[in-house]
């Protein structure tokens, strides 16, 4: 026997028409489910799909089919298509779970061995951490590009990905007792910094002496990391010198796909450290007079000199005769060119 409410049947009547004869078919199941199960059909979340399709077991065709139908409808309706979230996908596309399980394998062991202090080492370590547990948990290098500071959210050691379907992050998917809250942290620690303080020397000496201050570090009621940017992109460019543009440009894909790809495939720049210039605090304010290396010298020096003097003053007695003898030619001959000219 069919059960039906009103709100599932008046939904249900709508949207044929984007549907096939078959497709009506699985529509229909899908809304009977629904009002057995207590759940509304339209909108519906990709919880609610996810029950209906483990409580509704068909071949795997079948299934890809049936949430083609209701993203269709949800589609018509405009509603977000829940059978675009990721748990959907990775019930019906097995190879794509493969390849993420194998990806969280590989990523549980490189993500450790990033540097989180030291400069510019523990900056880059950081940031890429976060590239890789966001790149293994499914989301294209698009979507990392294009999230906002408030599109994540930490609950516990959990951390949820916001948007039309929101992803989770639990520790119990990674090897070890790796924390994907704990990994945002430490990249959110670095932003609160830098809208506190916006130097990326002081950033630097912090790094250095495993001093980043922690204290300051608060959530907001909802869950996202406080700043003063908390509109600004999630990954900017940073230079080799840890510095950040003005302007806040996001990250770009081809950079995000270029870091993630270099880490897989152990090509990774190592980041190596650098000397910074002294600042005039940490200089010492007792003068040291510059000390010079002791000239010996022969002791025939001078006399040396002197005889060179003599010798170049006899040499040169008679230049003063030569060019005056030169001078009167010259003028001689100035002379008999006019005298020509004027016959």
């Amino acid at each position: 026997m069919t059960i039906l409410n009103t709100e599932t049947a008046s939904t249900s009547t709508d949207f044929e028409d984007p549907l096939g004869v078959k497709d009506r078919f699985g529509w229909a199941l899908f809304t009977d489910w629904c009002a057995a199960a207590d759940r509304t059909a339209l909108p519906a979340d990709p919880v609610t799909l996810a029950q209906f399709l483990v409580e509704n077991p068909a071949a795997l065709s079948t299934q890809r089919r049936r949430i083609t139908t209701v993203n269709t409808v949800h589609h018509a309706a405009g509603h977000p298509a829940p059978g675009r979230a990721d748990t959907i996908r990775r019930i019906v596309n097995q190879r794509r779970t493969e390849r993420l399980s194998r990806l969280e394998v590989v990523v549980s062991e490189i993500i450790p061995r990033l540097p989180v202090f030291g400069w510019p080492g523990g900056l880059f370590g950081r940031r890429d951490a976060l590239l890789l547990l966001l790149a293994s948990a499914g989301l294209r290098f698009e979507q990392i590009s294009a999230l906002r500071r408030t599109s994540i959210h930490i609950h516990g050691q959990t951390l949820i990905v916001g948007g039309v379907h929101a992803i989770r992050l639990d520790p119990v998917t990674y090897r070890g007792s790796m924390s994907p809250a704990s990994i945002y942290r430490g990249w959110a620690q670095i932003l609160e910094f830098l809208d506190r303080t916006p130097s990326t020397r002081l950033l630097a000496e912090h790094l250095d002496s495993h001093t980043l201050p922690t204290s300051d570090f608060l959530s907001t009621p909802t869950g996202t990391v406080a700043g003063g940017k908390q509109s600004g992109p999630l990954f900017t460019p940073i230079d080799r010198w840890g510095h950040t543009p003005i302007a806040g440009s996001p990250l770009t894909a081809q950079s995000i796909a270029s870091i993630v790809t270099a880490h897989l495939a152990e090509t990774s720049p190592a980041h190596r450290s650098y000397s910074r210039r002294p600042r005039h605090s940490d200089m010492s304010d007792v003068y040291e007079p510059e000390v010079f290396p002791e000239i010996v010298l022969d002791d025939k020096y001078y006399e040396s000199g002197l005889e060179a003097r003599r010798a170049a003053h006899t040499a040169l007695t008679d230049v003063t005769a030569a060019l005056d003898d030169v001078e009167g030619r010259a003028d001689e001959i100035l002379r008999q060119l006019l005298a020509v000219l004027d016959a």
